[in-house]
């Protein structure tokens, strides 16, 4: 039996114009009074942040802005601490997937009324849970209205990773309504974001779309909004390393990103490149959208024994040469964009392999991972293909 969730989400506004289109219109839907908008500090420096706060007006709580990158646990408790603290009645999150993340980890906490003095990696995965279509009936929950600045599609989602520093793990956690109930994507809230961010979030949406079609459990949805995500970023992510100000592309793949993720978000597993992705990230401090970059082709290499029916037919669908292997493709396009597509050129070399390895707990995407993954003698053959 195959099973598709559907998000607690209402709307998605795309296009050139929509923030100063659909916020306003949104605050008024909601009855929001009070949001709070939680950003970065790069954001404020490049004046995104102030034309946001712009639109909310005199509503505006307050803004919080120092949310680290893989959105660490100190940064969740402070969220709380300032929803709290200016009596918060909402949250508007600009930003990209940390932002995002770390916004949802702190609707989950308020959900389940967390001291912020008892917020950790433990509390916060205790408080998760529900399942993605079990939403209940406890819609007195804060929720989020997010404005994302790069590609990683984590405004689609209602799970999220924070990074618990004291054991470098990347934890998920989240709750049916922890995913934003509206989207706000506009083209314009991309221009400021750094071109390596852009373009490897955008590389972690092509993640998103292979991983997706190459699941053990896809579903009919998945397959189709994962062949049409791969289409327009093959065609968007070229375009808008070769005309940075070109919105249009931009806008193809603020698409793409969306379609990409669609699958994950409706209960479809993930596999090794995006399990290796957060050991990488909450261990190594490498940025998601680079683990994509570095993993995803030699995952795809190291699964071919058992998919590469499947790999072939994402490779026919997306209108790539099905006689060449799916992770030639993958590879290239990524280079093609100056993306690294190898563990050393992330800062990753051999002498660390081991501990990277050592890492895996026997759960989460690796554990889905279509090829199965035994230990780490299996991860050591896939992270050299990486090296």
């Amino acid at each position: 039996m195959q099973t598709h969730h559907w998000p607690a989400q209402q709307r998605v506004h795309a296009g050139i114009g929509a923030l100063e289109k659909a916020l306003p219109r949104e605050l008024d839907a909601f009855g929001w009074q009070r949001p709070l908008l939680i950003t970065t500090n790069s954001l404020i420096r490049s004046g995104m942040a102030e034309r946001v706060r712009a639109l909310l007006g005199d509503r505006c709580a307050g803004m919080v802005a120092d949310i680290p990158a893989h959105s660490p646990i100190v940064a969740v408790a402070r969220l709380v601490a300032a929803f709290r603290a200016e009596r918060a009645d909402g949250v508007v999150a600009l930003g990209g997937g940390s932002v995002i993340d770390a916004t949802k980890a702190m609707l989950v906490a308020l959900g389940a009324g967390l001291a912020t003095g008892d917020i950790t990696g433990d509390t916060l995965v205790k408080a998760s849970g529900g399942g993605t279509s079990h939403w209940g009936t406890d819609f007195s929950r804060p929720r989020m209205i997010a404005i994302p600045t790069t590609l990683s599609a984590a405004e689609f989602t209602s799970f999220g990773g924070v990074t618990d520093t004291a054991i470098g793990r990347k934890l998920m956690v989240g709750h049916p309504l922890s995913v934003p109930i509206s989207v706000i994507q506009d083209p314009a809230c991309t221009m400021d974001t750094p071109a390596e961010l852009l373009l490897s979030t955008a590389a972690r949406s092509v993640d998103h779309s292979v991983e997706g079609f190459c699941s053990v459990n896809t579903s009919p949805i998945s397959d189709a909004t994962a062949i049409e995500a791969a289409r327009r970023m093959w065609s968007a992510l070229p375009r808008m390393h070769a005309n940075p100000a070109d919105p249009q592309a931009r806008g193809d793949a603020q698409a793409a990103a969306w379609l990409s993720i669609q699958g994950r978000s409706g209960g479809v597993t993930h596999g090794a490149s995006h399990g290796i992705g957060y050991l990488l990230g909450g261990g190594f401090n490498v940025p998601h959208g680079l683990t994509s970059c570095v993993m995803l082709p030699a995952v795809l290499r190291w699964n071919r024994p058992v998919n590469e029916a499947r790999q072939q037919a994402f490779c026919e669908r997306v209108g790539l040469d099905p006689s060449r292997p799916l992770a030639d493709h993958v590879e290239a396009l990524f280079a093609s964009v100056g993306l690294a597509t190898r563990l050393s050129q992330v800062g990753v070399g051999p002498d660390r392999f081991e501990k990277l390895a050592a890492m895996y707990d026997g759960t989460g995407p690796i554990a889905a991972n279509p090829r199965p993954v035994k230990g780490a003698a299996d991860l050591l053959e896939i992270i050299a293909l990486a090296a």
